[in-house]
């Protein structure tokens, strides 16, 4: 062999070496700011979770000096907010997800219990007994606020973030205690389809056998993965993380900011979270629920209909309730985010469609929407019905006439008449702001 040829094949060599040696630095780097996001995003949630917990107590320690239960409920709309938003940030943590223990039953409880407390004492003072539970819960509050406070400035592994605070919550809380501060909560909490609380958190509801999962077809592991690519329009691999057990058991996956469950059985998107930063608003909230209805749409969730909306820190969350026919079930849920920068989807959650959604072979009601609108008091001016079907405290159904009113004040309440035997089943208080509406 020559020379020239010798010195040509070692050049060839060398910059075959120099250009495999710049493309491995290119990608080391690119795993490194995709590692360095993902690592951004869950301080991000590990803060907001933080944040409402510490929201959590001072509303809590507030509640502990009020007289009143007509007061006391104007507190319990924060504390709804702060427990929704601190439930989305510790599902964005890694193994964050468990409905099952102390930590996420707190968030979900804590709202509805000050609710229940208001409503029994909303034309008097608060008693001995409730106030000693508002106690117990600001006393769990401030430990749980530590442990988390605890746990992110001390720990540097991210990917125990959320293990880490459950287990020291376990350990830490008071768990009989809290329980029996809680028992009976059942008993006392009714449905409240607002957009960032879409019903009552108990174990009986909790526990119910999930209707589109129970019998489904089980899948695996990667059919489910193309499945979540798909719904969502990612082009790229999600990267398997792990499982969810539970009633509705799924795989996880994620990417960067992105986290997704999709169930086993059925291959159904249950929950989605993406952590990403949201710029300025450039959208108005009646753009995002377009987005919102086009997105499931596309995804072949046909015969949904936007209810309630609220808007917080630059994202739109819309409550979408299934439509049967002429009937509205409020019982068949799903929620989904709306970034208001973009009109990127951020956030979706089914966990309430997938628990109730069946055929329902409805009949004509025994009794006309005019026989049960003479059921509404006469002080009220009825603005609008339509025929609905709600969620019973048992978690059961029941079908119902709604009725839009208008008070004298000229306040909204929505009034629910049974179309079976024209009781009224249930009152709702609407609470219209800026940023959406609450119905409590």
């Amino acid at each position: 062999m020559s020379k020239r040829i010798t010195v040509r094949i070692v050049s060839y060599a060398l910059a075959v070496i120099f250009a495999l040696s710049g493309f491995l630095f290119c990608e080391h780097k690119k795993l490194e700011k995709n590692e360095l996001e993902l690592n951004n995003g869950y301080i991000k949630n590990l803060n907001a979770l933080e944040t409402s917990m510490n929201n959590i107590t001072d509303t809590l320690d507030k509640a502990s000096c009020i007289k009143s239960g007509t007061d006391l409920l104007n507190l319990s709309t924060t504390l709804f907010c702060e427990g929704e938003t601190a439930k989305n940030a510790l599902a964005a943590l890694p193994n964050g997800t468990s409905k099952s223990g102390t930590l996420y039953k707190f968030l979900s409880q804590v709202g509805n219990y000050a609710v229940s407390i208001s409503k029994s004492a909303i034309n008097g003072e608060i008693s001995d007994e409730d106030n000693a539970g508002i106690a117990n819960l600001y006393k769990t509050s401030k430990t749980i606020s530590k442990i988390i406070s605890r746990v992110n400035e001390n720990y540097d592994n991210i990917d125990d973030f959320a293990k880490i605070i459950n287990e020291n919550v376990n350990k830490e809380v008071d768990v009989k205690t809290l329980a029996s501060t809680l028992d009976g909560l059942e008993k006392e909490l009714n449905d409240y389809p607002t957009l960032i609380y879409d019903g009552p958190f108990s174990d009986h509801l909790l526990n119910k056998q999930p209707l589109m999962t129970s019998n489904g077809k089980v899948y695996s592991k990667e059919y489910c993965r193309q499945v979540a690519q798909k719904f969502f329009g990612i082009k790229s691999d999600l990267n398997y993380s792990g499982s969810q057990d539970g009633k509705i058991k799924s795989y996880i996956f994620e990417k960067e900011n992105f986290y997704c469950c999709v169930t086993k059985n059925g291959g159904y998107i249950s929950f989605m979270r993406n952590g990403r930063d949201v710029k300025k608003a450039e959208l108005s909230a009646d753009e995002a629920v377009k987005k919102a209805e086009n997105f499931l749409e596309k995804n072949g969730l046909i015969n949904m209909k936007s209810t309630y909306y609220y808007t917080v820190d630059g994202e739109c969350t819309v409550n979408f309730a299934y439509m049967s026919d002429d009937t509205l079930c409020y019982t068949d849920l799903i929620k989904v985010g709306v970034a208001l920068d973009t009109g990127e989807i951020v956030f979706y959650e089914a966990t309430g469609y997938l628990t109730n959604h069946t055929s329902r072979p409805f009949e004509k009601p025994p009794h006309s929407e005019q026989e049960a609108r003479q059921k509404v008091n006469k002080r009220l001016m009825v603005k609008s019905s339509k025929l609905c079907l709600i969620p019973t405290d048992s978690g059961g159904e029941i079908r119902c006439y709604e009725f839009l009113c208008e008070t004298p004040e000229k306040s909204n309440v929505f009034v629910y008449v049974s179309v079976k035997n024209l009781s009224t089943v249930k009152i709702l208080l609407v609470d219209k702001s800026a940023s959406g509406v609450l119905v409590k």
